[in-house]
């Protein structure tokens, strides 16, 4: 019998549902969910779990399928409407009857097997002892053959070869060619900038100190006249003249005359001038004084300082652009296409596509310490498969191999590109080098061995392979080879090493 039937709203989650069933108070609660409304697996668990704890029988009405199949899922009953929910019976847990047993289970009688086993006769022990001598002379012969074991070591003959290969990396090719030696590469591009400082190695002479000196001005006037401080004297001898300023005021009698101290205008030796060459004076007191230095002037001169070459601009430009090829070899080594192709970039391919900047901040003559180069350039290359290199010195070394002998190792070293720029075809040189060594089957030293004596067994390696040193072997156990004396008749005893030298 149903104690409550409550119909939820479609804004009710467990939570409101909780609320409701608590408000209902009785020991059975329906809840009808509405059309559209839909709880996950964990609501109704949480709803169960809320029934449980409060001793309630929860029932669901759902006309959806799914959301039934989850309640049922989650421990709850799940009608398709309410008439259902309220007249099928509900199963309690406490109602169901365990199954008992109506009967003891049958048991056997003592020996009742026994007329189908009768005890064993004289004959029958005979058998069985027969059986078990078979099976320890089995025992003992699997024993015997599978207990020996050997090793054996072989030191195979080997040989480096070398060859030089002429590689054609072409960028329209789209597999190798071993025939005509052709490897598909890729043109790839970056940009690189940087800057180079360098000292300048050019020297230049620079005026660094001003001439002095002494002249005598002679007035010509009848009254006394006054030569200003800074008035300018100056030689006439010369196409470009000497000029000197006064250092002091002086006055020079009616007639008379008057010495003064001078220092030259410019910096240099020019100013160094002989007696008697400063005999014109400038500006306004050249109407009234004449001037001539009794004494040569001295003092001024040159310092030989650090200037820019063109031998300068070469040297930066040659060091900035090496340092910016191997940084766009780098850079380019590590763009996304070439690592994800497992490609490597060759540096003997690399150009500079355009010099897209050289700036030098000094020019040739300037006096400076320094000079900084910033250059920006567009650099190309070619990035090759090393499989594809590989195959190429894989497939000529092969056709080097002594007979006898097979390939063990391949390496392609790279050498110079015949050409650089932009064009399809780059030749470029590759050194193979590889390791030819005897070709032994380990498989048949192991055929070929077993059974044998060790004499015998070592005679017949040195005859069938070739071999650097008399092989080494060892075979065990101690006790077993004095009785016996033999390798293994079971190839899986016997383990082979091959060393290389």
């Amino acid at each position: 019998m149903v104690g409550r039937i409550i119909t939820l709203d479609l804004a009710d989650d467990v939570s409101g549902a909780r609320e409701r069933i608590e408000w209902a108070g009785a020991e059975r609660v329906v809840l009808v969910m509405p059309e559209g409304m839909r709880w996950r697996e964990v609501d109704f668990a949480r709803l169960r779990r809320i029934a449980q704890e409060r001793g309630i029988e929860v029932a669901i009405v759902n006309r959806d399928l799914q959301q039934r199949k989850a309640a049922q899922e989650s421990g709850l009953l799940a009608f398709a409407d309410i008439h259902a929910a309220v007249h099928r019976p509900w199963l309690r847990d406490d109602g169901i009857e365990p199954i008992r047993r109506l009967q003891p289970p049958r048991r056997f009688a003592p020996d009742s097997l026994r007329r189908f086993f009768p005890l064993p006769g004289r004959l029958l022990w005979v058998g069985r002892g027969l059986i078990s001598l078979v099976a320890l002379a089995t025992i003992a012969a699997v024993v015997f053959i599978l207990l020996p074991r050997a090793e054996i070591t072989l030191t195979a003959s080997s040989q480096p070869i070398r060859t030089i290969i002429p590689v054609t990396l072409d960028v329209r090719a789209d597999r190798v060619n071993v025939e005509a030696r052709v490897i598909p590469a890729r043109r790839v591009d970056v940009i690189v900038e940087g800057r180079m400082s360098t000292n300048a190695t050019g020297e230049k002479s620079v005026p660094r100190s001003k001439a002095r000196g002494r002249v005598t001005f002679t007035n010509v006037l009848a009254t006394p006249f006054v030569v200003p401080r800074n008035t300018v004297v100056r030689t006439t001898a010369t196409s470009t003249p000497a000029r000197f300023v006064t250092l002091a005021d002086v006055e020079v009698p009616p007639g008379g005359r008057a010495e003064v101290e001078i220092e030259a205008i410019e910096e240099g030796p020019a100013a160094n001038v002989a007696a008697g060459q400063i005999n014109q004076v400038e500006g306004v007191p050249a109407l009234a004084v004449t001037v001539f230095n009794a004494a040569p002037t001295g003092g001024g001169g040159n310092v030989i300082l650090p200037a820019v070459t063109e031998e300068d601009y070469r040297r930066l430009r040659r060091a900035l652009r090496e340092k910016l090829l191997r940084e766009a070899a780098e850079k380019i080594q590590q763009q996304r296409e070439v690592v994800n192709d497992g490609l490597i970039v060759l540096p003997e391919t690399l150009f500079i596509a355009e010099r897209q900047d050289e700036t030098f901040d000094r020019f040739v003559t300037e006096q400076a310490d320094s000079v900084t180069l910033n250059m920006r350039l567009q650099v190309a290359g070619l990035a090759v498969s090393p499989r594809d290199l590989e195959t190429i010195a894989r497939e000529v070394l092969k056709s080097k191999t002594p007979e006898g002998f097979e390939l063990l190792s391949v390496e392609a070293w790279r050498g110079e590109a015949a050409e650089e720029g932009t064009g399809n075809d780059t030749l470029l040189f590759i050194e193979a080098r590889g390791l030819a060594g005897a070709a032994i089957d380990e498989n048949a030293v192991r055929r070929l061995v077993r059974g044998k004596t060790p004499a015998d067994a070592q005679a017949a390696l040195l005859q069938n392979f070739a071999l650097k040193r008399n092989p080494r072997i060892e075979a065990g156990p101690d006790w077993l080879m004095q009785y016996v004396n033999r390798l293994p008749l079971v190839t899986l005893r016997i383990e082979t090493k091959v060393q290389r030298e």
